[in-house]
């Protein structure tokens, strides 16, 4: 017997396990109150670009990276699910308004990320942005892309950290 996965069953198994990752993270993060516990989990569920929709509607759109040589080293189109603020994450919903892309540095240096949304989508006005970013450590700093995120200044920002709680602070 042969058995073998399509790219979409291996999407969907990741992404599983990166809601239940996040999952964890909330479950530890209010339980034993520890950064430390809630930064390893974390670091399971994210990758080198994560997008984060802190608002009430579904985005659609494309985020675009250009690494330091001026190679296009990530073009992908999105469909991001608002965050939800119940447990009950259905089968349509699973990421809970997270999408993450791994592999995406390539060497230190300075990255252009831009994020375009489509048609309908906008935060705040805005639907359109990019942002010059340095990453150092390529094995362990990440972008968070924020849509409508409190905090941060602009509704649509870009924030580089180590870890969730970097994010977090911005």
């Amino acid at each position: 017997m042969v058995l073998h996965q399509t790219r979409s069953q291996c999407s969907n198994s990741t992404n599983r396990r990166r809601f239940l990752a996040a999952c964890g993270v909330g479950f530890f993060g209010s339980t034993a109150g520890c950064t430390t516990i809630v930064n390893s989990l974390a670091d399971l569920a994210l990758g080198d670009v994560n997008l984060f929709n802190e608002t009430e509607n579904v985005l659609t759109g494309t985020v675009t990276i250009t690494g330091p040589g001026d190679e296009t080293v990530l073009s992908e189109s999105f469909e991001l699910p608002p965050e939800s603020d119940d447990d009950d994450t259905d089968e349509n919903n699973d990421e809970d308004g997270v999408t993450a892309y791994e592999d995406v540095w390539t060497e230190p240096g300075t990255y252009e990320a831009s994020v375009e949304l489509d048609g309908d989508s906008e935060v705040q006005g805005e639907s359109t942005t990019s942002e010059s970013i340095s990453i150092d450590d390529t094995s362990e700093e990440m972008l968070a892309i924020a849509f409508g995120m409190e905090g941060v200044d602009d509704a649509i920002g870009f924030i580089v950290g180590e870890s969730l709680s970097d994010f977090a602070q911005a």
